[in-house]
């Protein structure tokens, strides 16, 4: 009996760190893409300035809400560097 309940404590244990790593693993996914979809937002700003001179440069920094929620602005994106797994 108490070696059964060692074996099920183990296997617990396992199935814990497993799902850990997953989270891990997704987050750090979901994080990159939010990166990725601001710096394609700040080239993509950069590239039509450069086409159009005298066109106004936008007054608000246009990110996706998920980064606005988290706090990422233009300054933090520029001057910063983020670390991932």
């Amino acid at each position: 009996m108490r070696l059964q309940d060692q074996q099920l404590a183990r296997q617990l244990m396992r199935l814990r760190s497993d799902i850990n790593k997953l989270k891990i693993e997704q987050t750090c996914h979901l994080h990159q893409r939010m990166l990725n979809d601001a710096t394609y937002e700040l080239e993509e700003r950069d590239e039509l300035s450069d086409l159009f001179c005298d066109f106004p440069l936008m007054t608000s920094f246009s990110l996706s809400t998920p980064l606005k929620l988290i706090g990422v602005t233009k300054m933090n994106i520029n001057s910063r560097r983020f670390s991932l797994c």
